[in-house]
């Protein structure tokens, strides 16, 4: 009997094969479940729907920018289910501005979201279009520059003061988005709370105090609007856990304030936040940011991101966001100090477009975890022989995901520059697979 593998090979090329049954093999890896725990709650991925990336949408022809979309968003391509906005500009916007940029307006009486209306918003009202079920969440980069320390949008530490004033705000920009038919399911307090990126790009500081106070104070403020957007707390890297757990525990009633914790990739590792789910098992955890580097392995790193996104499968995540949709051959328009790259890049000569490392994980895993119970896999492998030595070798890896409909699907990873022979054992069958050098597998059984 054959099972299907699709395979993301060395040269980027995207294969359909067959793998086949047979007898087991003495010296091949043993390939199994780990039942010991199953993630049940994963809902997607997505990309963050930025500014930039909305600029370089409307510069394309409507015909091909409605066939790109329809391929990401749409169950019968990638299937994204996630989008992440800003509220006001990032690092990788056009423009740099906030909703309300007049100075000491505690009234918020000229607050507008008029900006966002030029191309933004019908960027994402096309998106919508396309998935209407669309999960959108949305993170500000910085207050406006009169709620903080030293006054300007780019750094500076959020102000005690201001913290009710800043949740009006919030308020204002949900309801202004639910005017355009746009629904916020869940916002963060702030991009990267402990970073002011030495004022070079839309960024503020937040003591972990004064996040855990804005958060019940928003919570409260939701509530009395009728808002029922969660709030997710932090939003940076997975090695300040600490932080979190920190907050959970100082503020216990941040338990029913926030329904979630962000966390970023840039530091530390995912295994820090499993501490979370073992002391807090209600809240979701999310990853919310990471992209492709441009001027690094930027079409070739599906390795990197395959390993990156099973870690986050098997350690419980619920969502899977990347960072910008679009942007151009030079990475922008980009009013930061970082080289991102987009999950599709277009250039802006002559419209062409292709595709990052990241996009072909999303589309090996994506269209087959609707509500999937997900494992880690066990490999059963002899240990290196130090006659590699010191040359740092690296295994396969991956997780499997059973799907409603009764399909076994095996993600694979093997980045390294040696073939391994795996054997999996499933409906009474020895499954022998053959992972090449730097190859991303998805088996279906």
């Amino acid at each position: 009997m054959k099972a299907d593998i699709f395979t993301t090979n060395k040269y980027g090329e995207y294969i359909k094969g067959s793998i086949f049954d047979g007898e087991k093999l003495a010296a091949s890896t043993v390939v199994t479940e780990d039942t010991s725990f199953v993630n049940n709650s994963f809902r997607g991925f997505g990309v963050a729907i930025t500014g930039s990336s909305c600029y370089n949408l409307s510069k394309m022809d409507a015909e091909k920018r409605h066939e790109i979309l329809t391929h990401l968003y749409s169950p019968s391509g990638i299937g994204l289910k996630v989008g992440r906005l800003s509220v006001g500009s990032s690092d990788y916007s056009a423009e740099v501005y906030t909703y309300d940029d007049v100075p000491n307006d505690v009234s918020l009486s000229h607050f507008s979201i008029e900006r966002d209306k030029d191309y933004i918003i019908p960027i994402i009202k096309e998106i919508l279009s396309i998935n209407p079920d669309l999960m959108l969440f949305a993170s500000p980069w910085s207050p406006p520059g009169w709620m903080k320390t030293g006054g300007s949008i780019g750094g500076g530490y959020m102000r005690d003061k201001y913290l009710d004033v800043y949740a009006d705000y919030f308020v204002k920009y949900i309801k202004a988005y639910e005017e355009e038919g746009i629904k916020i399911s869940a916002v963060t307090i702030q991009n990267e709370p402990e970073t002011h990126q030495n004022g070079q790009m839309p960024a503020c500081r937040w003591h972990p105090d004064t996040e855990s106070k804005f958060a019940s104070i928003l919570r409260k403020r939701f509530d009395e609007n009728n808002i029922n957007t969660k709030i997710w707390l932090y939003d940076h890297n997975f090695i300040r856990t600490d932080r979190v757990k920190w907050c959970f525990e100082e503020y216990p009633d941040l338990r029913k304030d926030c329904a979630g914790v962000a966390f970023h990739y840039y530091h530390g590792d995912i295994s820090q936040t499993t501490v979370l789910r073992e002391c807090f098992p209600e809240l979701e955890l999310h990853f919310t940011e990471g992209g492709p580097r441009l001027y690094d392995n930027y079409a070739t790193d599906w390795c990197k991101w395959g390993l990156m996104v099973t870690k986050a499968l098997v350690h419980g995540y619920a969502s899977f966001t990347g960072w910008n949709l679009m942007l151009d051959e030079m990475g922008g328009p980009n009013v930061g100090p970082y080289f991102c790259g987009g999950l599709v890049t277009r250039n802006s000569q002559d419209n062409a477009l292709s595709y990052s490392g990241q996009y072909k994980v999303f589309k090996h895993f994506s269209p087959f975890l609707d509500n999937a119970a997900i494992s880690p896999l066990k490999f059963n492998r002899h240990e290196l022989s130090l006659f590699a030595h010191p040359k740092q070798e690296r295994y396969t890896e991956g997780c499997v995901a059973h799907t409603p409909d009764g399909k076994t699907v095996l993600f694979l990873i093997n980045p390294s520059d040696k073939k391994e022979q795996l054997q999996y054992y499933h409906n009474n069958k020895w499954w022998y697979i053959e992972m090449m050098p730097d190859t991303l597998a998805t088996v279906i059984i």
